[in-house]
């Protein structure tokens, strides 16, 4: 199994670094990232190269996309006859059917003081429309502590119908898992999974 590390690089240097070192004969890969932004890229890219089995996997706080090409099943023989076709209806989205948005919060201090991020979260109960999902991963867990004046708001977007998920390892590993007073605790990969599903993300 080829075992790579593409963290601290952009989405598209990723995938850049991932193209010039996998083999195309290679059948295993497993590839440690830091983020989504990441993720999403080089899910893309795997199955593009004849990866059909590419997952997001969680392994004790760290975030791999691993990736295995399976043995396809094999074809029918062409001298079958082929059955009768069927004309079923095909579902069709309305024009005014919303589009499902979601938030994703994983910077830290560092990057956007918490300052920032409170006022952010304070507008999102006046949004319209609202978000379905707020995800908190990395030292923004910290924002649904007990002690955290933006508890109060997510438990208001909670009470709104909006999925407040934290990120249980990124809360174990600072230490504030009893502190967390608001959301869902889920690993990583459940995170990204209902992030994924979403039209629309806003990330910081």
């Amino acid at each position: 199994m080829l075992t790579l590390n593409v963290s601290g690089k952009s989405g598209n240097d990723a995938v850049n670094f991932v193209r010039g070192v996998i083999a195309p004969d290679e059948d295993e890969a497993k590839i440690l990232i830091d983020g989504p932004s990441q993720a999403d890229g080089l899910t893309k890219f795997l199955k593009s190269q004849g990866f059909n089995d590419v997952i997001l996997e969680d392994d004790e706080g760290l975030l791999y996309v691993t990736a295995c090409r399976k043995e396809k099943e094999k074809k029918e023989p062409e001298h079958k006859p082929s059955p009768a076709p069927q004309t079923q209806a095909v579902p069709t989205k309305a024009k005014n059917e919303p589009v499902t948005s979601g938030v994703l919060i994983s910077c830290d201090a560092r990057k956007h003081k918490y300052s920032f991020l409170h006022k952010f979260l304070a507008s999102l109960p006046d949004s319209a429309p609202k978000p379905e999902v707020v995800a908190l991963m990395n030292s923004a867990v910290k924002l649904a502590a007990y002690t955290s004046p933006s508890c109060s708001i997510l438990k208001q977007l909670e009470s709104n119908g909006v999925s407040v998920l934290i990120s249980e390892s990124c809360a174990d590993s600072l230490g504030i898992t009893e502190a967390v007073g608001v959301g869902i605790m889920c690993q990583m990969s459940e995170i990204l999974s209902k992030i994924f599903s979403c039209g629309k993300v806003v990330s910081i």
